[in-house]
């Protein structure tokens, strides 16, 4: 190697090592595993929050738990997302208290706030009648064995206590049921539940898929006479409002894989005064969003998403009408560029310079190629892309639901 090269090299080490032993602006969970982390099964480790001076809460006493990796092909990127199941309970950064954990890597999301920005956006829908369900996060650093590993979002899991719904007692003749969806095939078309996991109840005390499957042929096969009865049916089976939210938060983020894969499904117990209760969708997995696809490349704003049971529910009068209130409604307050714009630059700020950290920790960026975005840059053109897809959507939505 020639000298000049070389100093070069150990100018950008030093500035890696500088930059990474910097004190955090955010919570640092230092990750302790006594074993290679593989995605197979979990290994013995220890957890411990410290936070910085200026946030008073989040430090934690040594946990003990065991960690994994998680995800599907995000387990070939050299950052790995985690799951982390400690012994006991624990309150992290004001999130729900609980023994499980997701440190999400979303290491080809430049701007690391995707998953963040959707959910805290389906979050902001609730009013106290109408709950939207989603996983609240909190930025943070790891370090993992002593050797700086990044920034991460740490996620709460989607489960019965963060939904509210009743717990498992196998006395019971109908249970809560909390499904995921897993594949492709989980269109309201395709019969049974082969491309769902079951969540809720266990499925170790009980298989429980008969709610589900009577969804699904329901959904794919009622006469629309039946479909639409205004007492038995699709809206006494699904919470229609929740299921408009839901599907305008595709649109607006337009989340490639989330109309037939990676939501969730979930449903109270059955009880006296609700002998009916009905499903409703709760955001999962959104890092395929705001003008980019799962594997980072870039998608248009103008792309049409609905799966079979909102192509039926948009062929109704009364439920287009309704569909096109919202959409208006939700465009002057959450769903404004503006306000989407506060939000991207409410996370940036809370990033700070751990941004430029996890960035010299993990991307070798050449600013030369177009695919190769800066946190700074993708910020810019996801606004840019919120700005011309909600334009599209207008004129979209205008169309479907005119007709």
């Amino acid at each position: 190697m020639n000298r000049p090269r070389f100093i070069i090299l150990c100018l950008a080490l030093f500035a890696t090592a500088a930059a990474t032993n910097a004190e955090s602006n955010l919570p640092v969970i230092e990750l302790h595993a006594t074993k290679e982390i593989g995605s197979e099964q979990y290994v013995p480790c220890t957890a411990k929050m410290v936070s910085p001076p200026s946030l008073k809460e989040g430090n934690s006493d040594l946990l003990r738990g065991k960690i994994r990796v998680r995800g599907a092909s995000s387990q070939g990127y050299d950052k790995k997302s985690f799951a982390l199941k400690l012994d006991e309970s624990t309150r992290w950064l004001g999130l729900q208290k609980d023994r499980d954990w997701v440190l999400n890597a979303a290491f080809v999301d430049c701007s690391m706030m995707r998953h963040k920005l959707s959910y805290d956006l389906f979050q902001s829908l609730s009013t106290d009648p109408a709950k939207r369900f989603a996983a609240s996060s909190r930025f943070v650093e790891v370090n993992l064995n002593d050797r700086y590993h990044g920034v991460y979002l740490l996620m709460e899991r989607v489960e019965r206590s963060l939904l509210g719904l009743r717990r498992f007692d196998k006395n019971d003749t109908g249970h809560a049921c909390i499904y995921k969806a897993i594949d492709h095939g989980a269109n309201f078309l395709q019969q049974g539940h082969g491309a769902y996991e079951q969540h809720e109840p266990e499925p170790e005390e009980l298989e429980y898929w008969s709610p589900l499957d009577e969804l699904n042929q329901f959904a794919g096969q009622a006469p629309d006479r039946q479909f639409f009865d205004a007492k038995s049916g699709i809206a006494s089976r699904v919470d229609v409002d929740n299921a408009i939210d839901f599907h305008l938060l595709l649109l607006l983020t337009s989340n490639m894989d989330g109309t037939d894969k990676n939501f969730i499904l979930a449903r109270d117990a059955p009880s006296t005064t609700v002998p009916q209760p009905r499903f409703f969708f709760v955001p999962w997995d959104y890092d395929a969003t705001f003008g980019r696809n799962w594997e980072g490349s870039v998608v248009a704003p103008n792309e049409w998403l609905s799966n079979h049971l909102f192509d039926r529910l948009l062929s109704n009068a009364t439920y287009k009408q309704k569909y096109a209130a919202r959409w208006k409604a939700l465009r002057k307050q959450q769903f404004s560029v503006e306000n989407v714009a506060r939000l991207i630059d409410d996370n940036a700020k809370t990033l700070g310079a751990a941004a430029t950290r996890n960035e010299r920790r993990w991307k070798q960026i050449d600013p030369r190629d177009p695919n190769q975005l800066t946190f700074t840059e993708d910020l810019k053109q996801m606004k840019k892309w919120v700005a011309a897809r909600t334009k599209w959507l207008d004129a979209e939505l205008g169309r479907r639901t005119s007709r």
